[in-house]
């Protein structure tokens, strides 16, 4: 590139758009260029201490807080000057908008995940929110002609390969429960059932049969593959929520207790 001049130079430094701090080698500031002074609304002379340090200190995104208390997110990047030895150029460029818009795409993301009606990454079966729209209706026959509805939650633990172990459990329940049965997995992939015109002690069956499905499982595999139960059934008072809830809350008291199965009255 042709070489240019000492006034051109400088020119160019103060008119790029990205924010530029020059640090001397006794770690002073020694000048600033005009996308630096429009960043922080001043020049460094008159920036107060507490709001230019941040800006000085170690790491390559820096959240920093300007007068007005407006926050920022600044990504740096230092460059060394080899001929002046100890000191560097800092750049900034304020990425605020882009880390702002990536949180809203990660919500976004996590509320279609969560609105899912199935599974799509694992198991294929429903979802939470699919096993509580598909229960609704559900709760209200049960109530409405007092028909004994039970919903089983299942954990597994594995000391294999977890997706996989998920996955064999996914096509057993599938296999054992009857077509008006609905099969659920949740986002930390424990399992729900829920059993239509079934009482407790025929879901005490169900689960038994479950487990010995299990054993032989483990027989054939080689795997050593634990599963626990939580049950409860429909109680007059109950919606979608209230009964999942307690057939989780029975799941997680079984995990506790080492009990195996745990029923929620």
């Amino acid at each position: 590139m042709k070489d240019i001049a000492l006034q051109e130079a400088l020119a160019l430094l103060d008119r790029t758009p990205v924010a530029m701090l020059l640090i001397g080698d006794d770690g002073s500031i020694r000048g600033c260029n005009q996308a630096f002074v429009t960043l922080v609304g001043t020049d460094t002379a008159t920036l107060p201490a507490e709001l230019l340090a941040p800006l000085l200190g170690e790491g390559t995104l820096v959240n920093w807080i300007m007068a007005d208390g407006d926050q920022r997110w600044l990504a740096v990047e230092t460059v060394s000057i080899d001929d002046i030895p100890g000191s560097s150029a800092r750049f900034y460029i304020d990425v605020t908008e882009k880390l702002q818009l990536r949180k809203e795409r990660d919500t976004l993301a996590d509320n279609l995940r969560k609105q899912a009606l199935r599974d799509e990454r694992l198991t294929g079966l429903l979802s939470r929110h699919g096993v509580l729209v598909s229960l609704e209706p559900l709760v209200a026959r049960s109530r409405r002609y007092d028909s004994p509805l039970t919903v089983v939650t299942m954990g597994i633990q594995s000391d294999q390969d977890r997706d996989q172990a998920l996955t064999r459990v996914a096509f057993l329940l599938r296999d054992q429960t009857r077509w008006a049965d609905l099969v659920g997995c949740t986002d930390t992939h424990d399992f729900i059932m829920i059993l239509q015109e079934t009482t407790t002690d025929s879901a005490l069956q169900l689960v038994e049969k479950l487990a010995a499905h299990i054993e032989r499982l483990n027989a054939s595999s080689g795997e050593r593959l634990v599963a626990c139960y939580g049950i409860t059934q429909c109680q007059k008072n109950d919606d979608v929520e209230s009964i999942l809830e307690r057939a989780e809350a029975a799941l997680a008291e079984a995990h506790n207790n080492d009990s195996g199965t745990s029923i929620a009255l």
